[in-house]
């Protein structure tokens, strides 16, 4: 067998098969850990991005709506919220 001199290669190679099961399990959980982490940090941020999108297309709902309040004609208030009929029929502002 070739001699080891790298101090971590002979921390290997001495390892128990038990100490060296018990590291690569250590090692399977940790990049499990890591991976529920990158999740749930993926799964926030997609939340807030939809929570956003979902306020954003609030206000433009609501100011559709006194748009019409004030009697402005349907293309402008689609030009400018960049709504769509359907979308103001489905909510209810038509």
């Amino acid at each position: 067998m070739a001699e080891v001199n790298n101090p971590h290669d002979r921390l290997i190679r001495d390892l128990k098969p038990s100490e060296f099961k018990v590291i690569f399990q250590r090692s399977k959980l940790e990049k499990y850990e890591e991976l529920t982490v990158t999740t749930a940090e993926k799964l926030i941020s997609e939340g807030i991005q939809q929570g956003i999108e979902k306020g954003i297309e609030k206000e433009k709902l609501e100011t559709a709506s006194k748009m019409f309040t004030k009697g402005i004609d349907l293309k402008t208030i689609l030009e400018i919220t960049g709504l769509t009929e359907k979308i103001l029929k489905d909510h209810k502002i038509l």
